[in-house]
């Protein structure tokens, strides 16, 4: 697998409009709260609670009957009765029949299980994603103001052309346009970095008052090697989550349908009596009842067809979520595989002719050696390919977080 990246986190969020004391928002609390915070999540909990009970109301055992029986009743007679007794009756499904309900419940509970946990990934995919631009957005600033000092120093420089005579009026003004254009770059970009702040803290489920500019991010990214081939991304197809969710769902419906066809079986009734014939509750009595499916071709042939045809959407849902997510793990692979080139590339070469190029021509055009044009083209280049850098940075450690939900590792942290 190689190295696994690191996100090393340690600089100040600017703009801190209060005083107030520094708090650190690390990657890890930012899912945790989230996690924890998560209406869906916490929704979901709570059905997963309700299945835990549900097998208590589906025992097949019915509520016991107490009655009490009198009969011969004569009060001419000597004897005013023939008989009275106290009767117990109870009612229970076939053992069969309530073996396969709670088996088909247990499974139930397990694809409720999976499909939180598929829901707490995507929800530490979408958090993670979302403090990554911020991070990008704190870059982003930055190479903005640095774009704003280069604009200066082109400016400061046709300036000093204009005065000594070498220079013009139109490429002043043009020096000025750049300065002006860089300031509303800056201005975007700031603009960014709190639309990426607020869209973290609504997804981490924090307080309005909570969202203060205090918060501090950890803000470095690194870009490390790590290796991860296509083969290895798409052999966990069948261990994700949502799928698995769908193997549970289709093994309970299994149950059901053997508990529909069980129905054939009788169910038992148990009756205990104590019996009084005039000389008190001195005798015993026991009824043994079964219950047969008469009505079996409607209302049991009903249930089967129903389980038979839910069997059967579920093996489509299967094949759907087998073909998403192996689209979902290509898709995440092959921009890894792009921004990770693009990353390469930048540090091997770009980085440094770029900076190298600025540099020679901001010289140059001191010297007059080149027009303002050039000097224009220069730093455009210079600008364009960290702010391309930065784009492929971003869009790198997000798809090693899209990885690292398919996978189940810890890529990004």
């Amino acid at each position: 697998m190689g190295n696994i990246p690191k996100i090393i986190l340690w600089a100040v969020f600017l703009g801190c409009f209060f005083p107030a004391k520094a708090q650190l928002l690390t990657i890890k609390d930012a899912v945790d709260q989230a996690i924890k915070n998560n209406a869906q999540i916490n929704q979901m909990r709570s059905k997963l609670n309700q299945k835990k009970e549900e097998w208590r109301t589906q025992t097949g055992v019915s509520a016991p009957e107490i009655s009490y029986m009198k009969e011969g009743i004569n009060n001419k007679a000597a004897d005013p009765f023939q008989e009275q007794r106290f009767e117990i009756s109870q009612s229970v499904d076939f053992p069969l029949t309530t073996s396969y309900r709670m088996k088909a419940l247990r499974e139930e509970e397990k694809a409720l299980e999976f499909s939180i946990q598929e829901e707490e990934r995507k929800v530490k995919t979408g958090v993670k994603s979302r403090y990554i631009e911020v991070i990008y957005a704190l870059h982003l600033h930055k190479l903005r103001e640095q774009q704003v000092k280069l604009a200066t120093e082109l400016y400061n420089a046709v300036y000093s052309q204009f005065e000594t005579g070498m220079g013009n009026g139109m490429d002043l003004t043009k020096a000025e346009l750049q300065v002006a254009e860089s300031n509303n770059d800056i201005d975007n970009a700031r603009s960014q970095l709190h639309q990426a702040r607020y869209s973290l803290f609504f997804l981490m489920g924090l307080p309005p008052e909570n969202q203060k500019y205090s918060i501090e991010f950890m803000d470095t990214l690194q870009s490390k090697d790590v290796e991860i081939s296509q083969i290895t991304a798409l052999s966990v197809l069948t261990e994700q989550p949502l799928y698995q969710s769908s193997v549970k769902e289709l093994e309970a419906s299994g149950y059901f349908l053997k508990e529909a066809k069980s129905n054939i079986l009788p169910d038992i009734r148990f009756n205990l009596y104590k019996q009084d014939y005039g000389t008190g509750y001195n005798f015993n009595g026991f009824e043994l009842g079964l219950s047969f499916p008469i009505w079996y071709p409607l209302e049991q042939k009903g249930k089967i067809r129903m389980n038979l045809a839910h069997q059967e959407e579920i093996q489509w849902k299967q094949k759907e979520i087998r073909s998403g997510v192996k689209e979902q793990i290509e898709h995440a692979w092959h921009s890894y595989e792009v921004s990770r080139s693009t990353i390469k590339r930048y540090d091997e070469t770009i980085r440094s002719k770029a900076e190298k190029l600025q540099s020679l021509t901001l010289s140059a055009y001191r010297l007059g050696e080149v027009d303002l044009l050039n000097l224009i083209s220069a730093q455009q280049i210079y600008l364009n390919s960290q702010q391309r850098y930065l784009a492929a940075l971003r869009d790198f450690y997000i798809q090693l977080v899209e990885l690292e939900r398919f996978l189940n590792l810890e890529l990004v942290y």
